[in-house]
C-alpha cells in the first residue's frame, strides 16, 4: 500500500552547527516552512505511524537544544535551525525549529556596548558587532553553532546611525537586534544558515515584475489619506529636534511627529540636531503625494505558473507590481515582508506577504 507522504521536500537531523548529518526523516506527512523580515522564522512537520516505526530509533535519540534539522526543496537546502519542540503521540511524531537567530534569542548580553557620543556607528555595525561579540561563546562550543561566520552587513554611507548604549546583562541578544530593527532603521532575515542585515532604505535584490495574474485571490489599490505628510519632525523628547518639509501650496500642512530611532535605550547624550533632521526626512519620504499602495492580502498563495521562485522569495528583496483594477492602473515597488511554503501528499502551497517600498528606498 502506497504511504502518503511530501514529494518536494526532504528533511535531515544535522548535529549542532548544520555539519555534521545524522541521519534523515522519511515519509513526511507535512512540512511547512518560511522567511520573514525582523523576526525569527519557524519550521514544523509531521511523521505518520508507518514513519515512526522505521526510523524509531533515531527519532528517540533527537534532542532539541543539541539537534537541527535542515530542510531541501527539491534538493537544494532551503532551511535551517535548532530544534525547539518534539511531540510524541500514539500515531505520529511532530517536530518543531526555529531558524538561527534563535540562539542569539537565547543568549545574553553580558558586555557592555556604548555606542553614545563619540562612539556612534550605523545600526548595522552595531548589530553586527554584538552579535559576533556575544555569540563568540556559542561558537567556542564543541560542536560551535557556526553561525558568525555567515553574518552579513549590508552597508550604504547613508545608513541610519545609533548612539544606543546597553548595560551587561540588560538584554538578550535578539531583544537588542529586534528592538533595532523596529525603532533603529534597520532590518533583518535569516536565508539558511546566513543572519543579513540592512537598512530599511536599502533592496536585497530585484524579483521580476509581479501583476494580478501571479496571484490567486484579490489585488486592492489603495489610497491612504492618513499616510500623507508635508512637514516631519524627529525629537529626542527632550527638547532637541530636528524638522523637514513644512506647508505644501496644494495639501496644505500634515505634520507627523516622532521619535529618535535611539532613545528607546540610549543611556548617552542625546542625538544631535544634524541626526534628528536627517532622520525627519526619512520619515518624510514617501509621504507625498497621497500615498497610493497596491495591496495584496497576506499570506496570498502565489500562483505555481507566475513569474517569482524560491530563490526570488527572500524578505528584503524588491518587487515591481503592475496592477490594473477598475479605474487605476498602478505600478509600485514593493518588499517582501514573508514567505512559507507548505507542502502535504495533496501538493505545495506557497503564500507571499508584500508591503510597500518608500520614495526613499535605494533604487
Amino acid at each position: 500500500m502506497a504511504i502518503d507522504c511530501v514529494t518536494k521536500h526532504r528533511v535531515f537531523v544535522y548535529d549542532r552547527g548544520g555539519v555534521n548529518r545524522i541521519d534523515e526523516l522519511v515519509r513526511i506527512g507535512q512540512v511547512t516552512w518560511g522567511r520573514v523580515r525582523d523576526d525569527i522564522s519557524e519550521m514544523s512537520m509531521t511523521l505518520s505511524a508507518a514513519s515512526c516505526d522505521v526510523q524509531s530509533g533515531l527519532l528517540s535519540q533527537i534532542e532539541p537544544g543539541r539537534h537541527e534539522l535542515v530542510v531541501f526543496r527539491n534538493d537544494v537546502r532551503v532551511w535551517e535551525g535548532p530544534i525547539t519542540r518534539i511531540q510524541y503521540a500514539r500515531g505520529s511524531v511532530v517536530l518543531e525549529a526555529k531558524d538561527v537567530m534563535y540562539y542569539a534569542y537565547r543568549t545574553i548580553m553580558h558586555a557592555a556596548w556604548n555606542n553614545a557620543y563619540p562612539n556612534v556607528t550605523f545600526a548595522t555595525t552595531r548589530a553586527k558587532n554584538i552579535l559576533v561579540g556575544e555569540l563568540a561563546r556559542k561558537e567556542a562550543l564543541v560542536p560551535p553553532i557556526n553561525v558568525v561566520p555567515y553574518i552579513v552587513e549590508h552597508h550604504l554611507s547613508t545608513d541610519a546611525k545609533t548612539s544606543r548604549s546597553t548595560l551587561p546583562y540588560q538584554y538578550t541578544v535578539f531583544e537588542q537586534i529586534d528592538d533595532m530593527a523596529s525603532k533603529g532603521g534597520m532590518d533583518y532575515t535569516v536565508l539558511g544558515r546566513a543572519i543579513h542585515l540592512w537598512d530599511t532604505s536599502v533592496a536585497l535584490g530585484y524579483a521580476p515584475q509581479m501583476t494580478e495574474n501571479d496571484i490567486l485571490g484579490e489585488m486592492y489599490v489603495s489610497v491612504y489619506g492618513s499616510e500623507l505628510g508635508t512637514r516631519a519632525v524627529a525629537t529626542d523628547g527632550q527638547g532637541t529636534y530636528g524638522i523637514a518639509g513644512g506647508t505644501d501650496s496644494y495639501y496644505g500642512e500634515w505634520e507627523r511627529l516622532d521619535t529618535a530611532y535611539d532613545e528607546a535605550t540610549s543611556d548617552g547624550p542625546p542625538p544631535t540636531q544634524a541626526e534628528l533632521i536627517s532622520q525627519a526626512k526619512r520619515n518624510l519620504a514617501g509621504r507625498k503625494p497621497t500615498p497610493v499602495q497596491v495591496r495584496i492580502p497576506d499570506n496570498s498563495t502565489l500562483n505555481p505558473a507566475g513569474v517569482l521562485t524560491v530563490d526570488d522569495l527572500v524578505p528584503g528583496v524588491y518587487v515591481p507590481l503592475l496592477a490594473t483594477l477598475s479605474a487605476r492602473t498602478i505600478s509600485q515597488m514593493q518588499k517582501i515582508q514573508s514567505t512559507r511554503f507548505s507542502e502535504t501528499a495533496d501538493g505545495e502551497q506557497i503564500s507571499l506577504t508584500l508591503y510597500p517600498a518608500s520614495a526613499a528606498d535605494v533604487a
